[in-house]
């Protein structure tokens, strides 16, 4: 029998190597490692362009001040496949003219399928600067992101002289649990809602809390109906469904304007979308559904 053991403990060190192989991590293809800082890492400065990168992203641009739809679109397929270090010479064709509109419009779309939180604090520098058009369209960007590096930028640009943009930053401070920024997007949001709603309604969900949703019934507790109809507006996306019981007191308001905005906070909070245009009868009796739902 023990003629046998060399061979059994050859048998059990090949099956040790063969296990440990096994569990130790294997580098990936050298065709699927990444330099570090393209593995989701924040950028400091933007990339240096390729040789030839200013001409080829020039020529495609001036394809979109051409009538030719289709000519638009190769030039947005093309310069959807260039990189990063494109981004700054795509922001410095944007411009003010009235006359750039169209042109500014798919700047803007291409530019949408390039930044991300990779480049916040580099969108932050941008947007510091005297363009409007490229001001405004970062801080709505930046408003979208939901990066809690971008509150000090956000904050900073509640206070810009263009009051769309001075909205954006304080919509994306809201959403980023900044109390503060509260008035000045229910001010805002009470001159337009029709226009920023469907904004308020991809953003503000971020910051959905009883924290945040307190605020607002403490701003409207005692306000004009209008500021009401505002506030619960935006309770939509940022109260609790444990906090029925205070949406309810709006429920039985005597503005009926007011009950059909709490119904639509009601009704929000539980997934299902909002009724703008609800005539006076439903209003009150959806407003005795929902007071015994919450």
């Amino acid at each position: 029998m023990n003629r046998y053991l060399p061979l059994a403990a050859k048998l059990t060190f090949a099956l040790a190597v063969s296990m440990a192989a096994a569990q130790e991590p294997k580098p990936a293809p050298a065709s699927q490692q990444q330099d570090p800082a393209r593995q989701g890492d924040k950028l400091a400065e933007w990339p240096a362009p390729k040789a030839g990168e200013r001409e080829r992203v020039l020529a495609l641009v001036d394809q979109f001040k051409k009538p030719d739809p289709e000519l638009h679109r190769r030039a947005a397929g093309q310069l959807a496949e260039l990189g990063e270090s494109t981004i700054p010479l795509l922001m410095q064709q944007v411009s003010d003219q009235a006359s750039a509109a169209a042109l500014n419009q798919h700047l803007f779309a291409t530019l949408d399928g390039k930044l991300s939180r990779r480049h916040a604090a580099l969108m932050a520098r941008e947007a510091k600067k005297p363009k409007l058009e490229l001001r405004r369209y970062l801080t709505l960007r930046m408003c979208k992101l939901g990066d809690p590096e971008l509150a000090s930028q956000l904050t900073a640009t509640r206070a810009d002289k263009d009051e769309l943009t001075a909205f954006y930053a304080a919509l994306g401070a809201l959403s980023l649990k900044q109390k503060d920024a509260l008035p000045d997007v229910l001010a805002y949001a009470r001159r337009n809602w029709t226009a920023i709603a469907p904004l308020v309604a991809e953003v503000l969900p971020a910051a959905r809390s009883a924290e945040c949703a307190n605020w607002v019934f403490e701003h409207i507790a005692k306000a004009p109906s209008a500021d009401q109809m505002t506030g619960l507006r935006l309770l939509r996306y940022l109260a609790v469904k444990e906090q029925g019981v205070i949406l309810r007191t709006y429920l039985s308001a005597a503005d009926n304007a007011v009950k059909r905005e709490a119904i639509n906070a009601a009704r929000v909070m539980h997934g299902e979308p909002p009724l703008e245009n609800l005539p006076v009868f439903q209003v009150i009796e959806m407003a005795e559904l929902w007071k015994k739902k919450l």
